[in-house]
């Protein structure tokens, strides 16, 4: 005696399928426009310590926190860079804390994807007013611009700290250093967004 052959479990796999197929209503594919650079919540810890002001920065630029970014740079900020690989739309070698905001805003809005990574370079400096912070870097981003740019980044930047009066630690000098035989480093990024 033969059983009879159902059909019923290869007849729910293919409706399954073709509700997951047709259920989509977008393209899978397609690329998605970034997300707007937050500006509050991430991670953020009250900088009573040179590390952590220096930690806040790193998860400010990983999380794409403008608010947090900018609430570690003091009010004297310079970011200063050894050279560029990309052309330069004004020659200048340095900025403000104004323009390193507006440039850290606008390459937080125009990535889908943005991964910082760095280690410590060299051993830091501090005293119970000012630190040096080495570190070596490396950035890896996806831009939301379709199609996207894969690029990575690498080098060193030395970030210069003191302490407020009110014993809050601040970036008040930024300096980025091309790493040995790099093609770009946060300099070019940031002045590709400038």
């Amino acid at each position: 005696m033969t059983k009879p052959v159902t059909r019923k479990p290869r007849f729910f796999v293919v409706v399954i399928i073709c509700l997951v197929i047709c259920g989509c209503g977008k393209d899978p594919f397609s690329t998605r426009s970034s997300e707007d650079p937050l500006s509050t919540g991430g991670t953020y810890t009250e900088p009573v310590s040179a590390d952590i002001a220096v930690d806040n920065l790193f998860f400010a630029y990983n999380e794409r926190n403008i608010g947090n970014f900018t609430r570690g740079l003091a009010d004297e900020f310079v970011f200063t860079f050894d050279f560029l690989n990309i052309d330069q739309p004004s020659g200048a070698t340095e900025w403000e804390g104004a323009e390193e905001s507006r440039v850290a805003n606008n390459i937080f809005g125009a990535m889908d994807t943005l991964i910082l990574n760095w280690s410590v370079s060299q051993t830091d400096i501090e005293d119970d007013s000012s630190a040096i912070y080495y570190r070596t870097y490396e950035i890896f981003t996806i831009t939301a611009a379709s199609p996207p740019e894969t690029t990575s980044y690498t080098g060193e930047s030395v970030f210069y700290l003191n302490v407020t009066e009110s014993a809050r630690w601040e970036i008040n000098r930024w300096e980025d250093r091309h790493g040995t035989g790099s093609q770009f480093s946060w300099a070019d990024l940031k002045s590709r967004y400038r």
